[in-house]
């Protein structure tokens, strides 16, 4: 397996940036160097190509999304940070990670589309195309329980586990990291990368926080931070900038010959299918039509004087509104039917339960209040239903009874 060429874009002169040769598990071959984008362009040929960008350039969030199948993370990620974001979201890039599992969120990674059109022309200016961009901040390693901090120049780039943290200007370490995690400085566990350089410019404010936080571990990075990022690229876990608009284009036409076969063979496969669904839809038409003549004999049966035409289901409701017309609005659809018209008027009020006798309706009802479960009692009794409240006790921020309704003239309720 090829190895890689790892690449450190500079923060100051554009012709500047850091490198170094690693093996294909991402430990170094070679010292890490410094030069120029053409001088590094001699050591990409046959390795892999890792560029990083500054930390400070790339926003590392997370975004809650739906579970939809069918839906894009690409496509709504935009409109999910657009309130979080001063820019218009058409000139930001935004590139998606992979959700942890059993976490609710995904890691997302936003950069200004003119930003990441700047870096890659400047690359191929010199012959180089990654097949990685990340911020150096997505490859810092995990250490479990603790807080990571690498200090690299003006910028403090942070690792956590449990949050995507972003990256903060280092003039003042204290307030950037109170406010990246909050005030609960006290309970972290921090380790801090520096090189020799940024640890004598920072090393007193670092100190500082000895007695603020749970502990404190620091270590040095002789040779840069290239050797500490550069082993992360094997794990993947990173959000890497190449997708979308900006993911490397295969050649036209490339891959067909090796995909040719199971291009035929998927067509195959479609060819029967539709096949089946059609065999499929001319057996469910035929059991339709001896269904739908089944029915009509069996309405015909049971409606006396029925005509047989139109649809059943009409007939059967016409039917049954004569028959309630001449039962005088009692019985179970004049029931329902004052049911229906009491529940109406009643905003949050559900049926949870009913049962049917001597021309009555029990009732179990869940309303918001105790007021809406009395206003369906005296609405049944306002349409001449013998209408009692047998019970109503509060349940979980709502309200939950009983009615007992009968026709006029029945026994008096008995109280539960």
């Amino acid at each position: 397996m090829a190895g890689w060429l790892v690449l450190q874009l500079s923060r100051g002169a554009e012709e500047r940036c850091g490198w170094m040769v690693a093996d294909e598990h991402g430990a170094p071959l070679a010292t890490p160097r410094v030069g120029s984008l053409v001088e590094a362009a001699y050591e990409a040929v046959g390795r892999r190509l890792a560029v990083l960008v500054p930390s400070g350039d790339v926003l590392l969030t997370e975004v809650e999304l739906p579970l939809r199948s069918g839906v894009r993370p690409q496509q709504v990620v935009p409109f999910a940070l657009e309130e979080q974001l001063a820019a218009d979201i058409e000139t930001l890039h935004f590139a998606v990670g992979v959700r942890s599992e059993g976490s609710l969120r995904t890691p997302v990674a936003v950069v200004t589309r003119a930003l990441i059109r700047h870096w890659l022309d400047m690359l191929q200016g010199a012959g180089l195309v990654p097949e990685v961009l990340c911020s150096e901040a997505a490859l810092l390693p995990e250490n479990p329980g603790h807080l990571v901090a690498l200090i690299d120049g003006d910028t403090l780039c942070l690792k956590s586990a449990a949050q995507a943290l972003p990256a903060m200007p280092a003039d003042d370490i204290a307030a950037a990291l109170e406010a990246s995690i909050g005030t609960e400085l006290a309970q972290e566990h921090l380790f801090f990368y520096a090189t020799p350089t940024d640890w004598h410019r920072f090393s007193s404010q670092v100190e500082a926080l000895r007695g603020r936080c749970a502990s404190l571990k620091i270590q040095l990075l002789s040779a840069g931070p290239l050797p500490l990022l550069a082993p992360q690229l094997i794990s993947g876990h990173y959000i890497n900038l190449m997708s979308g608009d900006f993911a490397l284009k295969q050649p036209a036409g490339a891959g067909w010959r090796r995909w040719r076969m199971a291009a035929l063979l998927a067509v195959a496969l479609f060819a029967v299918h539709v096949g089946g669904l059609t065999l499929q839809l001319l057996q469910q038409h035929r059991s339709e039509r001896t269904l739908d003549t089944a029915i009509s004999d069996l309405a015909h049966q049971a409606l006396p004087g029925d005509s047989g035409r139109g649809n059943v289901r009409s007939r059967v409701a016409a039917r049954l509104l004569d028959a309630q017309s001449q039962a005088g609005g009692a019985g179970l659809m004049g029931a329902l039917a004052s049911l229906a018209n009491a529940l109406q008027g009643v905003n949050g009020a559900t049926l949870q339960a009913l049962s049917y006798r001597d021309g009555g309706l029990d009732l179990q009802l869940k309303t918001n209040d105790a007021e809406s479960l009395d206003r369906i009692d005296q609405s049944l009794r306002g349409e001449g239903w013998q209408a009692d409240l047998t019970s109503g006790t509060p349940a979980g921020g709502a309200y939950q009874g009983r009615i007992q309704m009968r026709p006029p003239g029945s026994p008096t309720a008995r109280h539960r």
